[in-house]
C-alpha cells in the first residue's frame, strides 16, 4: 500500500516520495530466512484447496524478483523477472495477485501484518497435464521441462499437519479468507501524476500476467519452472493519462469514508476453482470486466475462463452426475426397483477406436466394463506392484481411511502396495464395503505377444494388460481364511418365508452357507407363532450378512430378526422372482452343476446331492436355495462353491437326538454370547481349549447341541476320562502333531476352486503327511487305554499314505531365496518339457554369442559374462565387460558403473526378446500344470476331509479333558441312569465359572429334582440373596455333563434331560413391539406348550411386569399347569409369598428359600448364600434399600406401609377363600370331567402321559385343606 502524503510537504518532496514509491513498489525485494511451509498464523486464504499459495510481498521485482518453491522439499530459487510471464497457465489464489507491500526500508521482507513475505509453493502429487514451458533456472541449472511432466505418486500416506506436501483435499476447510489489504489508518492521500500512473498501469498488467503463467495451480503436479528471461527496458512510456479512483481490496470491507481515503493497488476477484471442497469466499466466480480489481487484458481473460471451463468438462464423468446416475434398467436411485450394485453407461463410450467422439480410454474403458456391474464395490485394480482405487472407490479410501487422493485427469485415484492389500481388504470389510480384487490376467511380456499375434491395428481390443475380477469379498461370503479375523465359521443365510392365510402360521426355508469351507446347510420347517426355531437357528449361527427377497419378510419375522442379529449383520435384498428365483429355476440352475438322470450320471457329471434331494419338492427350502445361488453368482462364486457338492440338512432342534438348547436358553444361560455381546466368561469360553480351528468349529457345534442318549454320553465321558490320564503322554503328543496346523477345512475349499498359492499347498501336503504319522504313533498309545473310543476314532481315519505319494510324484519344488515353485516332473508333462526345451536352445544361442563376443574382443572367460537385473525381467543378458575396454562400434550402450559398461549387440536383442516369449510361455505352461495339479488333489477331497473331521473330534475330546482337569476340586464324573422321566441329583454344586475361570470362593449347594423328591421347587428368598445364581448353575451343570465333561461337585447323578427351557430376567423386546410382560409370557407359552417330563424349566419372577393381582394370578396358574399336567423338572423364582401358602397342598411342588441373616435394627441383611427347605419370611425390599444408601426416614415409611399393606392383603385373601375347596383343586376337578366326557381341549394336552397327570391329581385328593 503506498505511503500518504506527510503534511506540509514541498512539490519537490512530494516527487522524490513518488520516485521512492515505485522504486519500492517495483523494486527487488532481498530474500529473507525461508518460511515454514506451514504457518499456523497464516491466513486461511493462503491454504485455498489446501495448498501453499505465494505470498503477494514476493512479487515486488520488476527485473530479478527471487521465486522461493518447494519441491519434494527442496528450494528452488528462479531469478526470472515477473514482468515476463506466459499466459497458458492462471492462479488459483487471491494471495498471488494481492497488492504490493507499503514502500520503507521493511517492506521487502515483512508485509503489512508484519509476517514473512515469501513466495512459497507447494506441488501436489499426479500425473497432470502441464503447459510448455522454457527453462527455469533451478540452483543454477537450466532445466527442460516437456508438455507434460509427472511426479512420483505417494501411496498410503495421510495427510499430516506441517508437512511441506500439502494436497487438495484439504480445501474443507472451515476458516474464512484473511483481507487480501490491510486498512489505511490515516486519512491522507497519495496523489500520483498522469505519467506515472500510466507507468503503474502498464507495469502492473505486465507483472500480473507473468505472476499467472508461473502460479502452481491445484491441478498441476509441481510448479511449472520459468525460463529465465533478460531484465526489461528502464523506464516507462507514458500512455495516455489514467483516471484517479480510489480502490479497496476485494475482501476488505471497508466503510465508505475510508474507501475514500484510502487508493491502494487492488486485488482480483479470486478465480473459480472446480475442485469438490469449497471454502466461504474461496471461490467467486471470475469478473472480467472489472479494470478496477483485475489486470489483466481480455484475451487473458477469456483463456483463464475457458481452461476453467475445460477443466470442469473433465472432472468427472457425465453418467456420474447426480442428474444423469442410473440402473443398467435405466432406474433412478429414488426408484423402488433402483439397482445400486449396476451403472448405466453408454454403449458408445466403449468404442476406444473412435478418436473424434468422446470415448473412454483404453484403461477406462477395461475399467468401467467392470465396475459397471459392480457399482456398490469397491474395486482394487493391479497396476504392477501396487493396488488402486479409481473415481468413487478412491473418494471412499479418502474419506474413510485418509488415504491420499490424487487427480488423474478424469479420474480420481487412491493406491496401496501389493504387500499391505490383505490390511486395506479387512479395513474396507471392517467398515462394511464390499471389495473386489481386479488381477493382472497376463504380464507386460505376455500382452505384447498378444498383440503382436493380434496384428490389427484397427482391432477395438485394448492395447494394455489384461485385467479380470478375481474375487469379491462381502463380510458373509469370505472364501479366503486369510481375510478372516478368527476361526469361527463366518455364515452368509438366504432366508424365505410363507405366511399360511389360515392360520397365520409361518413356514420358512433357510439357506445356510459358509463360503470359507463351502458348505450349505439346507433348512425347512413350520414354526410356532413366537418362531422359536427360526430364533434357535439365527441364535446358534449369528450370520454375517442375510439375503432375503423384497417384501417377502413378515413385519414380525423382521423385528425379530432385528433384534437378535448383531448389528454388524448385513441385509441383502433381490427382487422376487426376477432375482430371488423360483423353485423351478433353482433347480434348473442345479443341473448345471449335477446330473438330474441317468444319461448325466454316464456322462460324468455328479450326482445331486442327497440334502437337495430331500428338500427338492419343498417350495421355500428350493427358493431360499435360489436366493443365495443368484448371490454367489453375482460375486462370481457360485461355480467354486457349488461344484463342492457339500450340501448337508441342518435342524435346529435336533429333536429326540440331542439336548434342546433353544434361542432364549442359549441368550439367558450366556452359553455362546454373554449380555454385552462378547464371549468373555460364556460357556464357550470356559470350556473351549482346541487347538485346531476346523475343532473350534466342531466344539461350537458341540456345545448347542449336547449329547441325550445316556450310551453316547458315557462312551465319550470314557474317553474324556482316558485322556486325563496323567500317565499317558497322548494329550502333549496330539499338542505337538497339532500346533501350528493350518486351517485344513478351509484351504481344501480353496484348493477345490484352483485359487490357492503354491507355497500353501506344499504346505496343505506336508501336514497331511505329518498327520498320517502322527496318527499312527496316538493310535499305538490309544490302544492302551480302558476304553476303546478314542483307539476306534483313530482306527476310522483313511491311510494317507498312497494318496500323499501319488501327489508327491507329480511334482518337484524348486525354491529361491524367497519363492517357492512347483514344476512338473521331468516328463511328466509334454506342454511343459517342450517349452523348456525352447528355453534351454536359445539360451544355448545366447551362451554361443557371448563366447564369439569374448572371442571377437579377445577377453578371457572371467573378463565377460551376462549382467541381470535384480529389478526384473527387461534388463536381462546385457554384455559387461571392463569400462576400460573398446567395444565394437556396433555393440548398443545400455548402462555401466565406473568399472564396467553393459551393452547389447543386434543380434543379442533379436535373442532377449526370444528367450523372454519363451519363458513367458513355459510359465504360462507351468501355470495350467499347477491347475491341473490342484484338481488331482481335489479327485480324493472325501478322504482329505474325513482326516480333517476326525482330528477336529479328537481336538475336541481332548478340548473336554484340558476343561475337566483345569477344574478346581471337588469334581467328579456325572452318573447317567436311563428312566421314563428325568431327574438331576448333585451334591455341593457350583458355577463352572467360578471353578474354570475366576476359581474363588463360593459357596456350593445341593441341588435335586425329581425321584424321590418334588419335581417343581418353588423358591423364595430376598434380592441378591443368589436365587438367579442357583438356577444358572443348575442349568449348567446339566449341560456339562450331558457334553461330556466333569462337573463341578462332590457328587453328579443325573437322568438325560431332553430340553432346557428358560425364563429370566427383565427385559423388553423394542423392535417386536412387546414389552417386558409380553415379552415373560411369550416364553412361558413356550414352556408350557413343550415343556415334558424330561425337561428342565427355569422360571424367574414370573408376573411381576403387571399389577400386583394379575402378576400373583398369572404365576399361580403357570405353576398350577406345571406341577400337575406339563411335569418338568424345575425351579419356580417368585416374590409372590401368597403362593407357598396356596400350594402347600401340592405333593409335586417342594418349598425352598435362599438363607439369610437379618438384622432389622440396622436394617441390614447377611446374604448366606444357601439352598434350604422352608419359606422366606420376606423379601426384606425395605432392607436392601437401605443398603443402596436410601434415607432412613423413607426406608422406615416404607417398612411401615409395607406391614399395613401385608395385613390388609391377607385379610382380602382370607374373605375370598369362600369354598373349601381351593381355585386349584377347582381347576383339577374340571379337568377330570372333561377327560371323563372324552372332551379334552387342545390346550389340555402335554407331552405328559394322562396317567402320570392322573397320579398327581389322586395324591393331591384329600390335601387341599393344608392349602
Amino acid at each position: 500500500m503506498a505511503k500518504t502524503k506527510p503534511e506540509g510537504a514541498t512539490p519537490k518532496d512530494a516527487k522524490a516520495t513518488k520516485q521512492a514509491t515505485l522504486a519500492s513498489f517495483f523494486g527487488a525485494p532481498k530474500p529473507g530466512p525461508r518460511p515454514p511451509s506451514t504457518n499456523p498464523t497464516s491466513s486461511p486464504a493462503t491454504a485455498n484447496n489446501g495448498i501453499r499459495r505465494p505470498s503477494s510481498t514476493a512479487a515486488a521485482g520488476p527485473a530479478s524478483s527471487p521465486v522461493v518453491r518447494t519441491t519434494q522439499g527442496k528450494d528452488l530459487v528462479t531469478k526470472s523477472s515477473p514482468l515476463v510471464g506466459r499466459k497458458n497457465n492462471f492462479v488459483e489464489s487471491e494471495d498471488e495477485l494481492t497488492p504490493p507491500p507499503e514502500s520503507g526500508p521493511s517492506s521487502a521482507k515483512t508485509d503489512s501484518n508484519g509476517r514473512d513475505g515469501r513466495r512459497n509453493a507447494i506441488q501436489v502429487d499426479g500425473d497432470v497435464e502441464m503447459d510448455d514451458g522454457g527453462e527455469v533456472e533451478a540452483d543454477g541449472s537450466p532445466i527442460k521441462m516437456g508438455r507434460r511432466a509427472k511426479r512420483k505418486v505417494m501411496y498410503v500416506e495421510s495427510d499430516s499437519e506441517g508437512s511441506e506436501e500439502e494436497v487438495i483435499s484439504k480445501a474443507k476447510s472451515g476458516r474464512k479468507p484473511r483481507k487480501s489489504l490491510k486498512e489505511d489508518s490515516d486519512g491522507d492521500d497519495f496523489v500520483f501524476d498522469e505519467a506515472d500512473d500510466a507507468a503503474m498501469a502498464a507495469a502492473a498488467d505486465e507483472y500480473d500476467a507473468s505472476i499467472i503463467s508461473r502460479s502452481p495451480s491445484a491441478f498441476s503436479a509441481s510448479p511449472e519452472p520459468v525460463k529465465k528471461k533478460a531484465a526489461p527496458k528502464k523506464g516507462f512510456v507514458a500512455p495516455k493519462p489514467a483516471p484517479k479512483k480510489p480502490t479497496t481490496s476485494w475482501y476488505n470491507n471497508t466503510s465508505t469514508a475510508e474507501a475514500s481515503s484510502s487508493i491502494s493497488r487492488p486485488g482480483p476477484r479470486p478465480l473459480v476453482n472446480h475442485n469438490n471442497s469449497q471454502t466461504d469466499g474461496a471461490e467467486t466466480p471470475l469478473q472480467s470486466n472489472d479494470s478496477n480489481h483485475m489486470f489483466l487484458t481480455e484475451s487473458e481473460r477469456s483463456k483463464i475462463v475457458a481452461k476453467e471451463q475445460q477443466r470442469a468438462a473433465e472432472s468427472a464423468f457425465d453418467f456420474l452426475e447426480p442428474k444423469n446416475l442410473r440402473d443398467k434398467d435405466g432406474n433412478r436411485p429414488d426408484h423402488p426397483d433402483y439397482d445400486k450394485r449396476t451403472v448405466a453407461i453408454p454403449k458408445a463410450k466403449f468404442n476406444i477406436q473412435n478418436k473424434k467422439a468422446d470415448v473412454f480410454t483404453a484403461f477406462e474403458a477395461q475399467f468401467w466394463e467392470i465396475k459397471k456391474d459392480h457399482f456398490d464395490t469397491v474395486l482394487f485394480f493391479q497396476k504392477g506392484k501396487f493396488y488402486e482405487l479409481y473415481e468413487n472407490d478412491a473418494a471412499i479410501g479418502h474419506q474413510e481411511f485418509d488415504l491420499k487422493l490424487t487427480d488423474r485427469v478424469k479420474m480420481k485415484m487412491v493406491g496401496v502396495p501389493e504387500q499391505s492389500l490383505q490390511f486395506w481388504i479387512h479395513k474396507f470389510l471392517g467398515a462394511g464395503y464390499k471389495v473386489g480384487i481386479v488381477e493382472q490376467a497376463e504380464t507386460a511380456i505376455g500382452m505384447q505377444i498378444r498383440n503382436k499375434g493380434n496384428g490389427r491395428k484397427d482391432s477395438n481390443e485394448p492395447k494394455i494388460v489384461n485385467r479380470e475380477l478375481r474375487q469379491v469379498f462381502t463380510n458373509g461370503t469370505i472364501v479366503d481364511g486369510a481375510y478372516l479375523s478368527s476361526d469361527d465359521a463366518n455364515h452368509c443365510v438366504s432366508i424365505k418365508e410363507f405366511v399360511s392365510d389360515l392360520d397365520g402360521i409361518s413356514a420358512f426355508g433357510v439357506c445356510t452357507l459358509d463360503a470359507s469351507t463351502g458348505s450349505f446347510d439346507l433348512s425347512a420347517f413350520e414354526d410356532d407363532v413366537c418362531r422359536t426355531r427360526l430364533e434357535t437357528m439365527f441364535r446358534q449361527i449369528r450370520p454375517r450378512e442375510l439375503v432375503y427377497a423384497k417384501g417377502n419378510l413378515s413385519v414380525n419375522t423382521t423385528r425379530m430378526l432385528r433384534n437378535i442379529l448383531p448389528s454388524s449383520t448385513q441385509w441383502q435384498s433381490f427382487k422376487e422372482g426376477k432375482e430371488f428365483c423360483s423353485a423351478e429355476e433353482t433347480l434348473d440352475q442345479l443341473s448345471e452343476f449335477f446330473a438330474f438322470d441317468e444319461q448325466e450320471l454316464a456322462d460324468g457329471k455328479p450326482p445331486l446331492p442327497d440334502a437337495i434331494v430331500q428338500y427338492q419338492d419343498n417350495k421355500v427350502a428350493m427358493e431360499a436355495l435360489g436366493g443365495l445361488l443368484f448371490y454367489l453368482r453375482s460375486l462370481s462364486l457360485d461355480k467354486d462353491l457349488v461344484s463342492q457338492s457339500n450340501f448337508n440338512v441342518y435342524d435346529p432342534i435336533k429333536e429326540g437326538k440331542s439336548l434342546v438348547l433353544d434361542g432364549q436358553t442359549l441368550a439367558h444361560m450366556e452359553v455362546l454370547v454373554n449380555g454385552e455381546g462378547g464371549t468373555e466368561g460364556t460357556l464357550l469360553d470356559l470350556l473351549q481349549r482346541c487347538i485346531t480351528p476346523f475343532g473350534k468349529r466342531l466344539f461350537r457345534i458341540w456345545l448347542t447341541a449336547p449329547l441325550r442318549d445316556a450310551k453316547a454320553i458315557n462312551d465319550r465321558l470314557d474317553a474324556v476320562e482316558d485322556l486325563m490320564n496323567n500317565e499317558t503322554s497322548f494329550p502333549s503328543e496330539f499338542v505337538s502333531l497339532c500346533k501350528g496346523i493350518p486351517d485344513l477345512e478351509r484351504l481344501i475349499s480353496r484348493i477345490h476352486a484352483g485359487n490357492e498359492k503354491e507355497s500353501k499347498f506344499l504346505h496343505v501336503i506336508e501336514t497331511f503327511e505329518a498327520l498320517q504319522h502322527g496318527i499312527e504313533r496316538l493310535r499305538t498309545v490309544a490302544e492302551t487305554f480302558n476304553s476303546p473310543s478314542v483307539a476306534g476314532l483313530l482306527r476310522s481315519a483313511p491311510d494317507l499314505s498312497a494318496h500323499v505319494g501319488h501327489i508327491q510324484s507329480m511334482y518337484v519344488v524348486e525354491r529361491g531365496d524367497k519363492t517357492v515353485s512347483i514344476l512338473p516332473q521331468p516328463g511328466a508333462d509334454e506342454e511343459c518339457d517342450s517349452a523348456d526345451a525352447v528355453v534351454e536352445e536359445i539360451t544355448g544361442r545366447l551362451n554361443e554369442l557371448l563366447e564369439k563376443a569374448r572371442k571377437e574382443l579377445n577377453l578371457k572367460k572371467t573378463e565377460i559374462d551376462f549382467w541381470h537385473s535384480a529389478q526384473g525381467a527387461k534388463e536381462i543378458f546385457q554384455i559387461e565387460i571392463s569400462a576400460k575396454i573398446k567395444a565394437p562400434n556396433h555393440w548398443i550402450k545400455q548402462s555401466g558403473t565406473k568399472n564396467f559398461t553393459r551393452y547389447y549387440t543386434p543380434q543379442l536383442l533379436k535373442l532377449k526378446n526370444e528367450i523372454q516369449e519363451a519363458r513367458e510361455i513355459a510359465n504360462t505352461c507351468r501355470g495350467e500344470f499347477y491347475k491341473r495339479l490342484l484338481a488331482e488333489f481335489d479327485k480324493d477331497r472325501a478322504v482329505w476331509l474325513k482326516t480333517v473331521r476326525v482330528i477336529a473330534e479328537l481336538d475336541c475330546l481332548v478340548s473336554l479333558s484340558k476343561a475337566s482337569l483345569d477344574m478346581d476340586e471337588p469334581k467328579c464324573r456325572p452318573d447317567f441312569v436311563d428312566s421314563a422321566s428325568a431327574f438331576v441329583d448333585f451334591e455341593d454344586l457350583r458355577h463352572p465359572s467360578m471353578s474354570l475361570n475366576l476359581k474363588g470362593e463360593f459357596i456350593p449347594n445341593n441341588v435335586k429334582l425329581g425321584e424321590t423328591e418334588a419335581r417343581q421347587v418353588l423358591l423364595t428368598g430376598p434380592n441378591m440373596a443368589g436365587k438367579s445364581t442357583l438356577l444358572r448353575m443348575t442349568a449348567a451343570g446339566v449341560i456339562l455333563a450331558q457334553l461330556g465333561c466333569y462337573v463341578p461337585a462332590t457328587k453328579a447323578r443325573l437322568s438325560p434331560v431332553d430340553r432346557i427351557q428358560t425364563r429370566m430376567g427383565a427385559y423388553d423386546n423394542m423392535f417386536a413391539s412387546a414389552s417386558t410382560f409380553k415379552v415373560e409370557l411369550d416364553e412361558c407359552a413356550k414352556i408350557l406348550r413343550d415343556g415334558g417330563p424330561k425337561s428342565l424349566v427355569i422360571l424367574d419372577e414370573l408376573g411381576r411386569g403387571t399389577s400386583t393381582y394379575d402378576g400373583m394370578a398369572i404365576a399361580g396358574a403357570v405353576l398350577h399347569q406345571l406341577a400337575t399336567h406339563t411335569l418338568p423338572l424345575g425351579f419356580f423364582a417368585t416374590h409372590y409369598g401368597s403362593l407357598t401358602d396356596d400350594f402347600t397342598y401340592h405333593p409335586n411342588i417342594r418349598k425352598m428359600h435362599m438363607q439369610t441373616h437379618v438384622d432389622d435394627e440396622l436394617q441390614q441383611v447377611v446374604f448366606l448364600y444357601k439352598l434350604i427347605p422352608g419359606v422366606a419370611e420376606s423379601s426384606h425390599g425395605t432392607h436392601v434399600a437401605h443398603m443402596a444408601g436410601v434415607p432412613r426416614e423413607v426406608v422406615l415409611r416404607a417398612q411401615s406401609v409395607s406391614d399395613q399393606f401385608f395385613n390388609d392383603f391377607k385379610v382380602k385373601l382370607d374373605q375370598k377363600r369362600k369354598s373349601s375347596l381351593p381355585i386349584p383343586g377347582q381347576a383339577d376337578f374340571a379337568w377330570l370331567m372333561r377327560l371323563v366326557n372324552g372332551i379334552i381341549r387342545e390346550s389340555d394336552r402335554t407331552k405328559a402321559e394322562v396317567g402320570l397327570q392322573m397320579e398327581v391329581i389322586r395324591e393331591c385328593i384329600g390335601r387341599y385343606e393344608m392349602s
